[in-house]
């Protein structure tokens, strides 16, 4: 299983960061959470002079300050695997220290310190995008899967007309492989009973209905040795072992595993999951952005970052 543990992490293009300690002037934190609630979040890096709102993901070197107004919250998660820390007004305003060497080690310590790393390459400028001029007879878009591997058979997912009805179609190398048609608009499970999917082939699938051109996607099934190893670091990465982390942010680091990994639809499932519980963390919406850009979404990106800017700048 070590050999399997260091492909994964290698998958992350990162070496382990055992006691790790940051030179000067390095990022050592990353805002994770966001929760205005009545009051408000701001943030004055050491080069600036004047506060502004924060952004999701920002990364903050020793010198920056936060500060929390009323019943705001966030939540900063320090580099190299050394914890979280939930900033209130009871603590604000708040200046991020130099981080310390720690003595910190084994295989969860050297993931998250890794994936903190991830996210703060995720920090994005993000600024209100004008959505352009909708017809009103919207074509079909595929959702998921569109590009990228996955954990087992697929979910077809699509947007399109709730009066509407759908085929779709499954292709491997060597032809057709499943069909199904007169479908309402709705998640279609690839069903037991149909063909079993080969790993690492490329499979594409497409969407049919009337009016439309029709609309494909592809995506390759990892091998069931692949999925053991991908699962049991995803049991690494679960709110009950990591004490200390909160759920938004072991959701943002399962998400951006997920990511690195090209699994782009069990991503997007982590994000939407934890945003159903919590709409309002911009956090959440700034790498569900990221998710729909890299599978060729631009309009549902540009909404996600619109939401986060908007989520993360609001004022009372």
């Amino acid at each position: 299983m070590g050999v399997l543990w260091c492909v994964i992490l290698g998958g992350l293009l990162l070496a382990p960061t055992s006691g790790f300690a940051a030179s000067p002037g390095d990022p050592v934190a990353l805002l994770t959470e966001i929760r205005p609630g009545q009051g408000e979040v701001r943030v004055k890096l050491a080069t600036d002079s004047e506060w502004r709102a924060s952004l999701p993901l920002l990364s903050l070197r020793p010198g920056d300050q936060i500060r929390v107004t009323q019943n705001a919250v966030v939540v900063l998660m320090f580099v190299g695997g050394q914890g979280t820390l939930t900033i209130a007004a009871a603590n604000s305003p708040y200046t991020v220290p130099v981080a310390a060497a720690g003595a910190t080690q084994g295989k969860t310590t050297d993931l998250v310190a890794n994936l903190t790393r991830i996210l703060m390459g995720k920090k994005r400028d993000l600024a209100y995008t004008p959505l352009t001029t909708r017809s009103i007879k919207q074509p079909p878009i595929i959702l998921s899967p569109r590009e990228g591997r996955l954990l087992g058979a697929p979910v077809l997912e699509w947007t399109g007309s709730d009066r509407a009805r759908y085929a779709v179609r499954l292709f491997g190398p060597q032809g057709r492989v499943w069909e199904q048609a007169n479908l309402p608009q709705a998640p279609v499970p690839y069903p037991p009973s149909a063909p079993s999917l080969n790993p690492d082939v490329v499979y594409r699938w497409e969407l049919e209905t009337k009016d439309f051109p029709v609309q494909q996607g592809q995506f390759v099934v990892l091998s069931s040795t692949e999925i053991a190893s991908i699962r049991e670091t995803l049991s690494s990465l679960e709110p009950g072992a990591l004490p200390g982390y909160p759920k938004n942010t072991v959701a943002l680091m399962r998400a951006g595993f997920l990511f690195e990994q090209e699994l782009y639809a069990e991503a997007r499932e982590e994000l939407l999951s934890a945003l159903k519980a919590d709409p309002d963390e911009p956090s959440l919406h700034l790498m569900l952005g990221h998710v729909y850009e890299r599978t060729g979404l631009p309009a549902l990106a540009g909404e996600e970052f619109d939401e986060a800017h908007y989520l993360s700048s609001r004022t009372p």
